[in-house]
């Protein structure tokens, strides 16, 4: 083959590219086109152009991933500095840099280099670029972002309490490993620092100085916050909150407020919510807030506050320390008490001065005492405090023996315990200590009794303490008598005359010299409702014997000697002025004292009190008047106290029932309330508590007159009161009920009946259940009105056999009549035929009102003949619930004008219903002209709704 002129012709080749693309940045999928051109001049000829046939490249996808800042152990991108426990947000910028949407995986890793390992490391997209993760950006383990796309990347850690030192976090990113291209290319060099120094111990503590105060008085609060730690701390605040329930009574003293100790600035709120630094009113919290504390540094807050007045009792409050995540609390507890102080000691010198407590000065002596009789020591208590205290006596003999009791100073009981009750700061009391030897100390030579009275604070007072003693005891041989002409505990009235006999002998184994008898007449003590002595009287006086002579308010004998065995008998004559009120009490006794018995020693008392008798009254009243037998009989006893001022208590009604009457169980009421009467065969007695003055009480019963009671009843009642201890009893009230029997005949007939408020509705008088109506008037069709009784009960005699009308007057109820079977379409009416005893009941609509009825229709019905008058039917259908649920009853009312011939009538029950009694399909051969009634009863449990039909009804014409 020859070629040379083809090499020759090759010489002037140029081969050309077109259409040539190479770029990283390329989408994936785009298409590349190339073709070449190849030119040549062949010898001796035009140059020549030849293409190559066109090359097409698809560009494949490329995953390139940028995670930004970039860092290194050496060089961390990111620096967090924290305290053990607490936790960080990391932000990186995450970039898609390939040619299309990549889904990159991601995850957070602690570099081996790390000093401690963060207990949480979770990765969120910060889709609203807010810095901070939402609570609806969830952490994620990929993410993916189209070509070029970016997105922000907060890394979430969190740190151990336990941690030191430095952790390095890296964020990793990488393209998933079936990615072509640069397959599997990860970031992995995104390590930020974090690093845990060494944490703060803060402490916080609070104090109340003085924590024990006085209600109203001032006290200072402080608050210290320490640290004791290693570290330094994040901003610190401390706070107390002073509407708290236990504080909120607290008043904070205005520029009160001090940081003693470290740097800080005070803030003030007025709710404990909003914040001032300048004080507000009122100020309800008041905090410190320092930026940092250093090791080892403090900040204090003080302040004053004012306690409440009137108020005791420990209350808290807790101060609070906040620092970063990391609260404190310190409680401190502050008590409200007065400073009460007591003193007790003999009469007019409480405090015992000069010596004071227990010294010689707080001892009492007597030199002679006698068994069996009172020996009586004066002393005043004084409350030396700041507050009305109430204060307790008590006495206790710690040599010998003796009872202890307490007096007034005029000699008046005082009860025990013995306290005496809000005793005015500074205020004191006088009182008698009184001791009923009973057994001298022998053992040695010295004091044969010693008792120390006691005296204790109500509001912690220390207990103060004084001493009496007697020297010498000897056996008590002498023994005062006295009586009285009107007895002992037995009730005198006002004017009454009193002779008193006074009974002394000497029974001493000595002569007893300058015997004194001295019979005090200022003896009737007037009394409050509690029994307490606010007054005296004195008994008027009208003659003594012996010598006796009036001295003030004593009647006195005097007696230069009496031997012994030697025996005086006095009499005094007194008598109770006429004005003395009820309620006062007679107390009368007489002392004897000689040089030997220089302690007066007192009678027994003689004790009557005064009430009129004739202030205590009861009258008997009976309802009805005229009872037939098996009728109940309602009694009623008012009693009453028409004194002004005498009390009486535990009275009593006695009721000795006749045998005509049977007492019904239960029936008895004081006033509304009842009351069970004691029983001792036929007698019946009813107590009441007391009775106030201008008081009255009322207790009635019922009893039942026998079926063979012929003759009239009889019965009478007492009452019995008692007025300090004597009793007065009331001259009886009776009351007579005649007994008339019920004659039955042929036009002798009776109606009897209840109006009552029927609560269930069933037409029928339950007792107990329904309520009788007072006072309703019932008419018969000829005029006769009879009205009921407190039991709803009416009564019509000698009604003439035969039919008869009633009709209860609406305007004399409260409440409208039930319709029934009976009224025939008329509530309130009745049409019955009387013969011997008829009752008849008027129930009425409870006040609920009558909702029972659910249909009331009426269907009428005429026909008429060609020269005839019309022939009319009305029938009225009304359908009530019961009180068995799904049982119905319906009543028919029909009325015919004139007389129909053949008559049917049905009334359909509603479908599935059953017929309980009465009759739905009513036939009749002729019925009469006039209205007439029918019911019936149906089960069904169907929608109530449903529970109505309408009648049809035919007849002959």
């Amino acid at each position: 083959m020859h070629i040379p002129s083809i090499r020759r012709t090759l010489q002037t080749l140029a081969l050309t590219f077109v259409g040539t693309a190479l770029a990283a940045g390329t989408p994936a999928g785009t298409l590349i086109q190339n073709r070449a051109l190849l030119e040549f001049t062949p010898e001796g000829g035009p140059a020549v152009t030849v293409p190559t046939p066109e090359v097409t490249t698809t560009v494949a996808p490329v995953c390139a991933v940028s995670a930004l800042p970039n860092g290194t152990v050496a060089a961390p991108g990111q620096t967090a500095r924290l305290l053990p426990g607490e936790g960080t947000t990391l932000r990186y910028t995450l970039t898609n840099s390939g040619n299309t949407a990549n889904t990159v995986s991601l995850s957070a890793q602690t570099d081996a280099a790390s000093q401690f390992t963060p207990t949480g490391l979770s990765i969120h997209v910060d889709a609203n670029g807010n810095g901070v993760i939402d609570p609806n950006e969830p952490a994620i383990t990929s993410l993916t972002l189209p070509a070029d796309g970016a997105a922000t990347l907060l890394v979430d850690v969190k740190t151990p309490a336990s941690g030191r030192g430095n952790a390095y976090v890296n964020l990793v990113a990488g393209c998933a490993t079936n990615a072509t291209g640069r397959d599997g290319e990860r970031d992995d060099n995104n390590i930020a620092l974090v690093n845990l120094g060494e944490p703060p111990a803060l402490v916080l503590n609070k104090t109340f100085t003085p924590d024990q105060v006085t209600p109203g008085a001032l006290t200072d609060v402080r608050i210290t916050a320490r640290n004791t730690g290693a570290g330094a701390s994040r901003p610190v605040t401390i706070t107390d909150f002073l509407n708290t329930p236990d504080m909120q009574d607290f008043v904070f003293q205005s520029g009160s407020a001090r940081i003693l100790e470290g740097a800080g600035r005070l803030e003030y709120s007025a709710d404990g919510t909003t914040w001032s630094a300048t004080e507000t009113t009122p100020v309800k919290a008041v905090r410190a807030v320092t930026d940092s504390l250093a090791p080892n540094a403090t900040l204090t807050l003080t302040f004053k506050l004012a306690t409440p007045a009137n108020v005791t009792g420990t209350r808290r409050n807790v101060a609070q320390l906040r620092s970063g995540t990391l609260t404190v609390d310190a409680p401190a507890d502050i008590t409200l008490r007065y400073r009460p102080s007591i003193a007790l000691g003999p009469i007019r010198n409480p405090q015992a001065l000069p010596g004071g407590e227990l010294s010689p000065d707080d001892k009492q002596i007597r030199q002679y005492g006698l068994l069996g009789e009172e020996v009586c020591f004066p002393h005043t208590v004084q409350n030396l405090g700041d507050r009305p205290d109430s204060i307790t006596i008590t006495g206790r003999a710690v040599i010998g023996e003796a009872e202890v009791r307490f007096t007034e100073t005029d000699g008046a009981p005082i009860a025990e315990p013995f306290v005496v009750p809000n005793l005015a700061p500074q205020a004191t009391r006088d009182f008698n200590a009184c001791y009923l030897l009973r057994k001298a100390n022998t053992s040695s030579a010295g004091e044969a009794l010693r008792v120390d009275l006691t005296a204790r604070s109500s509001l912690g007072a220390a207990d103060n303490l004084t001493a009496d003693c007697v020297l010498t005891i000897a056996p008590n041989t002498l023994s005062p008598v006295k009586s009285g002409s009107a007895g002992d505990l037995r009730v005198v009235q006002p004017g009454q005359t009193i002779t008193y006999t006074l009974t002394f002998r000497n029974t001493q184994s000595f002569p007893l010299t300058n015997v004194v008898i001295r019979d005090n007449l200022r003896n009737i003590l007037i009394r409050d409702a509690d029994g307490n002595t606010v007054a005296t009287e004195t008994l008027q006086f009208v003659s003594a014997d012996n010598g006796g002579t009036p001295e003030g308010q004593d009647v006195v004998w005097r007696f230069a000697k009496l031997n012994p065995g030697e025996t005086l008998t006095l009499t005094v004559v007194a008598t109770v002025p006429s004005g003395t009120r009820d309620g006062a009490l007679v107390r009368n006794t007489f002392t004897v004292t000689s040089s030997e018995a220089t302690t007066p020693v007192e009678s027994n008392p003689v004790i009557n009190p005064v009430f009129d008798p004739a202030h205590l009254t009861i009258v008997k009243t009976s309802t009805p008047a005229e009872v037939t037998p098996g009728q109940d009989v309602t009694y009623t006893f008012t009693v009453t106290n028409t004194s002004d001022s005498g009390y009486l208590n535990s009275i009593q009604i006695e009721d000795v029932l006749p045998a005509a009457l049977t007492y019904v169980e239960g029936s008895s009421l004081l006033g509304n309330t009842p009351i069970t009467p004691t029983v001792e065969g036929r007698k019946y007695t009813w107590t009441i508590p007391g009775l106030a003055p201008r008081a009255a009480v009322k207790v009635s019963f019922r009893a039942t007159v026998a079926l063979t009671a012929t003759d009239g009843v009889i019965n009478s009642a007492i009452a019995k009161a008692v007025s300090g201890g004597g009793e007065i009893v009331t001259p009886p009230s009776t009351v007579r009920n005649v007994i008339k029997a019920l004659p039955f005949g042929a036009n002798n007939a009776d109606i009897v009946g209840y109006v009552f408020m029927d609560m269930n509705r069933n037409g029928i008088y339950e007792p107990g259940t329904d309520i009788p109506c007072l006072n309703a008037r019932v008419i018969l069709a000829n005029g006769r009105i009879a009205l009921t009784d407190a039991q709803g009960r009416y009564h019509f005699q000698n009604v003439r056999e035969g039919s008869a009308a009633l009709r209860l007057d609406p305007n004399s109820v409260a409440a409208a009549a039930l319709q029934m079977p009976q009224d025939a379409g008329r509530p309130g009416s009745r049409l019955v035929y009387v013969r011997n005893l008829t009752s008849v009941d008027f129930p009425l609509a409870p006040d609920g009102g009558d909702i029972a009825v659910i249909r009331d229709t009426t269907l009428r019905m005429s026909s008429t003949l060609p020269g005839q008058a019309a022939s009319t039917l009305t029938v009225r259908k009304q359908v009530f619930t019961t009180e068995e649920v799904g049982v119905y009853r319906v009543q028919l009312i029909l009325n015919s004008q004139p007389e129909l011939k053949d008559l049917k009538l049905t009334d359909p029950l509603p479908t599935g219903a059953t017929l309980v009694d009465g009759h739905n399909e009513l036939t009749y051969d002729t019925l009469p002209s006039g209205e007439r009634a029918v019911t019936y009863r149906f089960r069904w449990t169907g929608d109530p709704k449903g529970a109505v039909t309408d009648p049809t009804a035919s007849w002959r014409y």
